[in-house]
């Protein structure tokens, strides 16, 4: 018998919830409704650029904001800090610029700001070789373009397009940082959690970096515990990663999306042996 939509698909599964503060509790809620026992443990934090240089950087940006033909937004986060600066300056947007976005949630977090949305994917990687694959992003020589995005993160995108003849500027509005608090957060945590197969569920190679940090710190009965646990991690690009610092139990969903980490839970639930080790060497 097919179980509907909301059964109890991951009853069993515990989760170690890593997202940032903001959103992890909808994300636990989500497994929780599901049967799994999930604890909230954030890795990752976002906070405003705070110098007066990168502020001075960001309103020069906004103010040319006319003089692009295309605007890229790396994530949510990024669609919801730069309208934060556009709506102060641009009451009503600039005409003939056109928006992309980095993944369906970032495509639907555009389309809450009333903007026409040329290019952003539904379904497959959502990252941003799937968006470099655009129709509209291949013949782009003399353009200027924008993205808007943290401080730091991959340069894929600015990299192709410049390959392709584009003129290409950053707009980098917020900074992302491991809590002061994670490795207490994490503590916490694993009280909570008993000793049956845990699932640490990291949504970006960043927030795995922090985990891996973090988890080092910890004593070592703890460090060891957390490292035979299995990663979900979004795409086969974090996976690498992650097996490149050594954790053996990686388990890879679509893409970072709600519904994409949910399949792979659901997949891990229904077929134990992909909790097991891919055969990479151990975690130190």
């Amino acid at each position: 018998m097919t179980r509907s939509a909301g059964a109890d698909t991951l009853t069993g599964l515990q989760v170690l919830v890593t997202r940032p503060e903001a959103q992890a509790e909808a994300w636990a809620d989500t497994l929780r409704a599901r049967g799994a026992h999930a604890v909230v443990a954030p890795l990752l934090t976002l906070s405003p650029v705070s110098t007066s240089e990168a502020k001075q950087a960001i309103k020069q940006c906004i103010l040319d904001f006319d003089l692009y033909q295309k605007a890229i937004f790396v994530s949510q986060n990024a669609v919801a800090y730069a309208f934060e600066w556009l709506e102060d300056y641009w009451p009503q947007l600039p005409i003939r610029i056109e928006y992309y976005g980095v993944g369906e949630r970032t495509g639907r977090a555009l389309e809450a700001y009333g903007v026409p949305v040329t290019a952003w994917q539904s379904d497959g990687a959502m990252n941003s070789e799937a968006l470099l694959a655009a129709p509209e992003l291949q013949s782009v020589a003399g353009e200027r373009i924008v993205i808007f995005r943290g401080v730091g993160g991959r340069g894929v995108l600015a990299e192709t397009l410049r390959e392709r003849g584009a003129r290409v500027d950053y707009c980098e509005l917020y900074q992302r940082q491991c809590p002061d608090d994670a490795a207490t957060q994490l503590n916490q945590a694993l009280v909570e959690l008993n000793e049956t197969p845990l699932m640490v569920a990291l949504h970006s190679g960043e927030t795995l970096e922090n985990f891996h940090q973090v988890r080092r710190a910890l004593p070592s009965d703890q460090a060891r515990r957390l490292a035979r646990g299995t990663l979900l991690v979004p795409g086969e690009r974090v996976a690498q990663q992650a097996r490149a610092l050594g954790y053996t139990r990686v388990l890879t969903a679509e893409n970072a999306t709600d519904p994409g980490m949910l399949a792979a839970l659901e997949r891990a639930a229904i077929d134990p042996t992909l909790l097991q080790t891919d055969g990479t060497h151990d975690c130190d």
